[in-house]
């Protein structure tokens, strides 16, 4: 097995564990998509959410957490220079709008729609 494969398998494996915390806010029907962006990328409206040096840039990962169901979505996205840092980051932002969400909603239908009033009222990022 080689390095780069290695790590591949290393990611993987982290992604899994991560995303293994969402269970209790998502039903089987739920997608959970971790998508690696273009740091590059990064619009106007993100430049104050993500600072970071120039020098820096080009070792920067772009993390995006997405839970898609039906018509409703929610994500947190994150950037470090290390990718299990990023991918950390962005399963904690997710969390903490979920439970925000979970804290003022006990009823699970009712939940699911306030996810989808969150997913379509405001860009989340």
């Amino acid at each position: 097995m080689d390095q780069n494969e290695n790590m591949n398998n290393e990611i993987q494996s982290y992604i899994y564990q991560q995303i293994a915390e969402f269970e209790p806010f998502i039903s089987p029907e739920t997608l959970v998509l971790v998508i690696a962006r273009d740091p590059h990328q990064i619009g106007e409206e993100n430049s104050e959410d993500f600072k970071f040096e120039t020098d820096e840039q080009k070792s920067i990962h772009r993390i995006a957490i997405i839970l898609k169901e039906d018509d409703a979505s929610i994500e947190a996205e994150a950037l470090h220079d290390n990718i299990f840092e990023a991918i950390r980051y962005a399963k904690e932002s997710l969390l903490k709008k979920l439970i925000e969400i979970q804290n003022e909603v006990d009823n699970p239908k009712e939940r699911l729609n306030a996810i989808q009033q969150a997913s379509s009222n405001e860009q989340i990022h």
